[in-house]
C-alpha cells in the first residue's frame, strides 16, 4: 500500500488534520514521533497507521525506519512534516528517496531567521536589523546606537518563544544576556519594532506558480510577550491593498527561491508598506486549517500533500463564509481541576468548534508564548463583526479552575 511517513505531529491542530488528510487520500500513514505520551495514548490516533517511537528523531534513525519501512512492503510515496523544526529536513529526504521537487533551500532559509533577513537584506519587506554574534563584546554592540524600541529574538525561535522587546539599552543588554545564557553559540537577532496591523498569509507555490490561499488578520495582545488571540479571515480585502500585499509576497518567495512549497508569512502594514515579521515553511498550526477549510471549502494540507505528490492542487474557493477565531489565554498559575463552559459555549450562534487543549492536572501558567494558549473558538457570521463577536462571546462561557502552585 502506498504509505506517507509523518515527522511528528501536534495533537490537534493544522499538522494532525494533515495526517487525516493523506488517510482520506488513501494512503498507510505511519508516524514517526519522540512524544512518549504518544505510544500510551496510541488508541487517540486511529488515523495513523503505524506509530513509531525514536528517542531521538535524527536524520539517522529516520533512515534507519526508512529502510525498515521497505523491508515490511511499504510503498512509501512522501516523507513530510507540519512541525518545527523538521520540515526542511523532511522535505530534503523526500527529494532524495521519493524522486520529489520540494524547494528544500528556501525552507531551510526560512528556518533560521537570521538567514532569511540576509537573503532579504536588499528585500523591501526586510526591516532594519543587526546580529549579535557569540564572540561579540557585548559593551561595545549595546552602544552601536540603535534607535529604540527593538525587537530581540532567537533565529530559531517559535511561538513567540525568545522573542522580548526592548525599550533601551539596559533591557537590550538583559535579553542578549538571557538568550546566551539559553544557547551560548547561538547568533542573536535584533530587529527594529515595526507597529501596524498584522496579518499571515498562506502560500502555495506549486511549479512556480504562487497562489494566496488566505489572507488572516491577527489580533496581537501584549502579556508579557506578544501573544495572539485572534485570527479573522479576510474573504475580500481591499484590492490596493491585495494587489501590493501579492507584489510584497511575490517578492520574497521570489528573493528565497521558492517553487514548489507551502509556507506561511507574518507580516506588516507599516506606514503604507508590508514589512515581513517572519516566513515560515509550513502552514500556521493551531487552526489555521479548519478555518480555511470553513472559510472556503479548501483544506490546505490536502492540497499541499498533493502538491507535494506532483499533483495538482485544487485551491478553487467552494464558498465564502467570515470566520473569526478567538484564544483563551490566563493570567495566574495552578493546577487544573477542571474546565466548564465548553457545552454552553458549543451551543452558541455561530459557533463551529470549541477546543480545550489542557487535560485535569495539567500545570498552567501565563502565556510566554503562544503554547500557553489553553483554549480557542472558531465561530461564523453574517459579517466579520459578528463573526467575531460569536467567537468572544463563547469563549467568555469557558472557565478553567485551579489548584494554586
Amino acid at each position: 500500500m502506498y504509505t506517507i511517513v509523518f515527522i511528528d505531529t501536534k495533537k490537534s491542530g493544522s499538522s494532525r488534520e494533515a495526517i487525516k488528510a493523506a488517510v482520506r487520500l488513501g494512503y498507510f500513514t505511519v508516524l514517526l514521533t519522540e512524544n512518549s505520551n504518544y505510544m500510551m495514548q496510541r488508541k487517540e490516533f486511529s488515523d495513523v497507521s503505524q506509530m513509531i517511537y525514536l528517542e531521538k528523531m535524527s536524520e539517522d534513525n529516520i533512515r534507519t525506519e526508512y529502510k525498515r519501512l521497505l523491508h515490511q512492503g511499504r510503498i512509501i510515496k512522501a516523507i513530510i512534516s507540519f512541525v518545527d523544526p523538521y520540515v526542511s529536513l523532511a522535505a530534503q529526504l523526500m527529494n532524495e528517496l521519493c524522486n520529489s521537487d520540494i524547494s528544500v533551500e528556501a525552507f531551510k532559509k526560512m528556518e533560521d531567521k537570521i538567514l532569511t533577513r540576509n537573503t532579504l537584506q536588499n528585500n523591501a519587506t526586510t526591516p532594519k536589523y543587526d546580529v549579535f554574534l557569540p564572540n561579540d563584546e557585548l559593551g561595545n554592540f549595546i552602544n552601536k546606537g540603535h534607535s529604540y524600541p527593538q525587537i530581540v529574538k532567537s533565529p530559531v525561535s517559535g511561538g513567540s518563544k525568545d522573542v522580548y522587546l526592548v525599550q533601551n539599552k539596559f533591557e537590550m543588554k538583559k535579553k542578549i544576556e538571557k538568550i546566551s545564557k539559553l544557547y551560548p553559540n547561538q547568533d542573536i537577532l535584533i530587529e527594529e519594532y515595526l507597529d501596524g496591523p498584522q496579518y499571515i498569509v498562506e502560500v502555495l507555490v506549486h511549479k512556480g506558480n504562487l497562489n494566496i490561499v488566505a489572507i488572516v488578520k491577527q489580533d496581537i495582545t501584549k502579556i508579557k510577550k506578544f501573544i495572539v488571540t485572534g485570527y479573522e479571515i479576510q474573504l475580500n480585502p481591499e484590492e490596493s491593498l491585495y494587489r501590493s500585499l501579492f507584489d510584497a509576497v511575490e517578492s520574497i518567495i521570489k528573493d528565497l527561491g521558492v517553487v514548489n512549497a507551502a509556507c506561511h508569512l507574518e507580516i506588516r502594514h507599516v506606514h503604507g508598506n508590508w514589512k515581513l515579521i517572519e516566513i515560515n515553511p509550513r502552514i500556521s498550526g493551531g487552526a489555521m486549517n479548519r478555518m480555511i477549510e470553513e472559510a472556503f471549502g479548501i483544506n490546505l494540507v490536502e492540497e499541499t500533500i498533493k502538491a507535494y505528490l506532483d499533483q495538482e492542487p485544487n485551491l478553487e474557493r467552494k464558498h465564502e463564509n467570515y470566520i473569526y477565531t478567538h484564544y483563551l489565554t490566563i493570567n495566574s498559575f495552578g493546577k487544573l481541576l477542571k474546565v466548564t463552559g465548553k457545552n454552553i459555549a458549543t451551543n452558541l450562534p455561530g459557533v463551529i468548534e470549541v477546543y480545550i487543549k489542557p487535560r485535569k492536572g495539567a500545570i498552567m501558567i501565563p502565556p510566554v508564548s503562544m503554547g500557553q494558549r489553553y483554549a480557542y473558538v472558531i465561530a461564523s457570521g453574517e459579517t466579520q463583526e459578528e463573526a467575531k463577536k460569536n467567537a468572544v462571546n463563547a469563549t467568555s462561557h469557558i472557565k478553567f479552575y485551579l489548584e494554586p502552585l
